[in-house]
């Protein structure tokens, strides 16, 4: 392998010249920040980036030196994760580039899937981390957990106080798990938390899902109502009495209709939930997840919940459609499900717990590049 060094004032400098004079195939070897002057004092701080290329031919220097200008004798890397988006991964470590079409496979988007590489990278050069291309799948991965972990926002669990009812509305597409979902939680409360729970359901649209909410309630000997106006919400809401918990089921509305999504914010504006959580299936693509966020904007959901964790390869996809980004300030996730038992599975959402499925066979990935 022919292997040389660049430095620059950037990385994006240092990658660009290396693309320009190895070639795509080039790797990025090691990366680190060094200072010039007398022992590193009074100098200026520059990126150092060793490449490696196999089969290369001879080139006629071992160091290229980019002109530093006089704005650049400050911090090289002011912010790892604000600089530019690469013009290309050609010098990307061969364990981030495996990683980077994972994630396009996955369904996340180009740009989206740039800007967790070039974070990824970005923090591992500002920490001084001599990371090797093709051999630290582990650390790259962790750097890569990094970056969209500081995107995603986890939410606050349902809270209650005994004598303080709180009331809180599960909504979502059709298909998504709202009604078992809502069992799994009164459970939790009323067995767990010792909580006195109430249910409510405004999906009298499938008679199947009134029945299987009415069984649930009866095993757990819960109070419930049907309401099928709105208003019929507060006199509901009244006959449960002094609930620590009232908990709403509704049904499930396509994101694109308009009219549906109106009938559901009229209900909710008689209600006047404390909380307000979109429940989404870890099955859906990104661009799916997205069409129900914008559908059901009206609703203002508070928070998320992701459930069929246990059906889906990876959480890459639905990942990059609720973190936050310059235009979308993401959506805080509650809970996720991972089955079909109540009220067993059901957990609250928590950032280790998303990123370490971030990638289907990570580990099988890595040892076959390291290999």
């Amino acid at each position: 392998m022919h292997i040389r060094t660049f430095r620059a004032a950037s990385l994006q400098d240092a990658l660009d010249q290396i693309r320009h004079q190895m070639g795509p195939d080039a790797s990025v070897l090691h990366t680190r920040q060094v200072r010039d002057g007398l022992m590193g004092w009074l100098g200026r701080t520059y990126v150092e980036v060793t490449a490696g290329l196999k089969d290369a031919e001879p080139v006629q220097s071992s160091i290229s030196v980019a002109p530093i200008k006089e704005s650049d004798t400050r911090s090289v890397i002011p912010d790892p994760y604000s600089m530019s988006l690469p013009k290309s991964q050609a010098a990307m470590p061969l364990t981030l580039q495996n990683y980077r079409e994972q994630l396009l496979s996955g369904g996340v988007d180009t740009m989206t899937v740039d800007r967790w590489m070039n974070a990824t990278t970005s923090f591992a050069v500002s920490v001084g981390e001599a990371v090797a291309g093709n051999s630290a799948g582990g650390a790259w991965f962790e750097h890569l957990q990094r970056s969209v972990g500081r995107e995603l926002r986890i939410g606050s669990p349902i809270r209650t106080q005994p004598g303080d009812r709180r009331i809180v509305a599960l909504v979502g597409p059709t298909g998504v798990g709202k009604t078992t979902t809502v069992a799994k939680l009164a459970a939790g409360f009323r067995i767990e938390a010792r909580r006195r729970v109430g249910l409510l359901t405004i999906d009298t649209f499938r008679i199947a899902a009134v029945q299987q909410l009415k069984a649930y309630a009866e095993i757990m000997d819960l109070p419930m109502e049907v309401v099928e106006k709105p208003e019929q919400m507060q006199p509901a809401l009244d006959r449960l009495g002094d609930v620590d918990l009232v908990l709403i089921d509704t049904a499930g509305r396509s994101p694109r209709s308009d009219a549906r999504i109106d009938q559901l914010v009229e209900m909710l504006r008689c209600a006047q939930p404390d909380e307000t959580h979109l429940v989404l299936s870890s099955t859906s693509s990104a661009n799916a997840i997205q069409s129900v966020l914008a559908g059901f904007a009206p609703v203002q959901p508070t928070a998320g919940i992701l459930t069929k964790l246990d059906e889906t390869p990876h959480t890459a996809g639905v990942l990059s459609a609720v973190v936050a980004t310059d235009r979308f300030p993401g959506i805080p996730l509650s809970y996720v499900t991972n089955g079909q038992q109540v009220p067993d599975d059901i957990m609250t959402a928590s950032t280790e717990l998303l990123l370490s499925r971030l990638l289907p066979a990570r580990e099988m990935a890595t040892k076959t590049i390291a290999a």
